[in-house]
């Protein structure tokens, strides 16, 4: 089963949902990689000592907004960053991340290089909803 990922924040017109950037080897990893780690007390954890816990934004059909952990555009930047950086300097903390992510990876690239993307696309998501005028956004993930 596919993911879908689109930017949301409160106002969000349908121009935009359709002309915003998407994942580069799409969303599945993504999406159930955000439903994986719900279940996963020790990545929730590892998201929490890394300090990328703007990381765990989302929200999916039947959540409502008051549920959801609203970022910034510019946490969700620095946290995608932050986490690559500990991806690539090999922390603990994202090896555990990196086991989960593995699950249902692509299976394209090495699982570091295919989350280092997915992290480089968020990033750029949420440069794209700045510049559109997003002061608070989350990630929606619909399967």
């Amino acid at each position: 089963m596919g993911a879908s990922i689109n930017v949301y924040w409160s106002g969000v017109t349908d121009e935009q949902l359709e002309s915003q950037p998407g994942f580069y080897n799409d969303d599945k990893a993504w999406g159930d990689f955000v439903a994986e780690r719900e279940n996963e007390p020790k990545v929730i954890e590892a998201f929490r000592k890394l300090k990328v816990t703007p990381l765990l934004t989302h929200t999916t059909d039947g959540m409502a907004d008051e549920d959801v952990m609203w970022v910034t555009p510019s946490e969700l930047q620095n946290a995608a960053k932050s986490l690559r950086e500990a991806i690539q300097a090999k922390r603990p903390e994202a090896e555990v991340i990196l086991e989960v992510y593995e699950r249902n990876a692509n299976g394209v690239d090495p699982i570091s290089n295919e989350l280092i993307q997915d992290l480089n696309d968020i990033e750029a998501i949420a440069d794209w909803a700045q510049a559109e005028g997003a002061t608070y956004m989350t990630l929606e993930v619909n399967w």
